[in-house]
């Protein structure tokens, strides 16, 4: 036991350098969506956010994509703004593509480093933040979510 301890210690402070931290209040972030306008994340105070990270590689993320695109789709008018981000950046020609064939309607854009290390570096795609109305942070999802698990949040967050 006393062997462990210490190990139990540092694994936890490596963890936590490692980024599984977040924010607590939204950070200001900015960037330009694929539409050409520029979004700040402060523009959609008194709205429930999901920011999304994801990868163009990753096949999770992808299924992910589809699931907030329909998600959005039903909540857009009780107040649900969903922004998704593109962490691979030399991908960026693939942007439009994949927006078409998911059927996203929200902003998409790309995830400069200075925008990943503002929510605490992201790591793992898909990696999803829920925000709530007062621009607070109540939620991170490493990894793929699951529909049902969005939409169960999504409600309680918007109070439905």
């Amino acid at each position: 036991m006393r062997k462990t301890l210490p190990f139990l210690l540092l694994s936890l402070v490596f963890l936590w350098s490692m980024g599984f931290s977040y924010p607590k209040k939204a950070p200001e972030i900015k960037f330009a969506g694929l539409d050409g306008k520029e979004y700040r994340l402060s523009d959609f105070r008194g709205r429930v956010v999901i920011v999304n990270f994801f990868a163009s590689h990753c096949p999770p993320c992808m299924v992910e994509l589809k699931e907030l695109a329909k998600l959005y789709r039903k909540y857009k008018n009780d107040g649900l703004v969903i922004v998704s981000l593109m962490t691979d950046t030399e991908a960026a020609p693939l942007l439009p593509q994949i927006v078409e064939a998911k059927g996203i309607t929200y902003p998409v854009g790309l995830a400069s480093e200075e925008i990943m290390r503002a929510f605490g570096n992201i790591y793992i795609t898909p990696t999803t933040f829920i925000i709530d109305r007062k621009g607070q942070v109540v939620k991170r999802l490493v990894g793929y979510a699951g529909e049902k698990y969005l939409e169960k949040k999504v409600r309680e967050y918007l109070g439905k």
